[in-house]
């Protein structure tokens, strides 16, 4: 019974994004005219990210003691690498006919927080970045910092690409609206994030370089956006 009164919300929840999202495809369905489709199709995203959203927290409540906690970085609790590899070729054998999709995240400027206001300003960020990953991720999902500002993403389970960039396009979306003046009252943080594919019998450390690869595009780009490479 804990349970369930656990999950009424979430399920809640997602009933009603799912459902909005089925009215808004049956209404642009109904519609002949272009006028009318164009618009109704400009709503579609924000909708289909909701039912997504709401969706992964639905996953996540039902299996609460999935996700291990307690990862080796001591700054933020997450996965260190060491950890990320092992998480990751579990999913691997979990899935092994499916490719892994990797997510690889950087805070913006985060130098200047540290030269602005303080290293320890600059921790803080990172802790709290870590907990808005925690927030926005489903107890498969394996979290890591793998060095610095850069933290990684493992999806647990068959994962399309197009459902990863969806997840990354709802982390940055996150971590751009967190309420960062509990850390300072002036500071503002965003991220940047690659999304890649970790094909079946491929080393993950080479799906890594190309979800960097991606990472570096949007720093390269002016940053707070998300990229992927195949």
């Amino acid at each position: 019974m804990a349970q369930r009164r656990a999950t009424d919300e979430p399920l809640e929840e997602a009933l009603a994004s799912c459902s909005a999202l089925a009215q808004r495809l049956a209404a642009l369905q109904a519609r002949a005219d272009p006028a009318t489709q164009r618009q109704l199709m400009r709503q579609l995203p924000a909708a289909l990210q909701a039912a997504s959203v709401a969706l992964s927290r639905l996953e996540a409540a039902g299996d609460p003691g999935l996700r291990v906690d307690g990862g080796a970085d001591a700054l933020t609790g997450l996965a260190d690498r060491s950890q990320l590899l092992a998480g990751a070729a579990r999913l691997v054998a979990q899935y092994p006919d499916t490719p892994l999709m990797v997510l690889a995240i950087a805070v913006d400027h985060l130098r200047h927080v540290n030269d602005t206001w303080s290293h320890a300003t600059g921790d803080a960020v990172l802790q709290a970045f870590a907990g808005v990953l925690r927030a926005q991720s489903r107890p498969q999902d394996v979290l890591a910092r793998a060095q610095g500002n850069l933290f990684v993403v493992a999806l647990g389970g068959p994962v399309s690409t197009t459902r990863a960039l969806l997840v990354a396009e709802r982390l940055r979306a996150a971590i751009e609206g967190h309420a960062w003046a509990g850390v300072r009252s002036d500071l503002r943080v965003t991220a940047c994030i690659g999304v890649a594919a970790c094909a079946p019998g491929e080393p993950l450390d080479e799906a890594l370089a190309r979800a960097g690869a991606a990472l570096q595009e949007c720093k390269r780009g002016g940053r707070n956006q998300v990229r992927s490479r195949p």
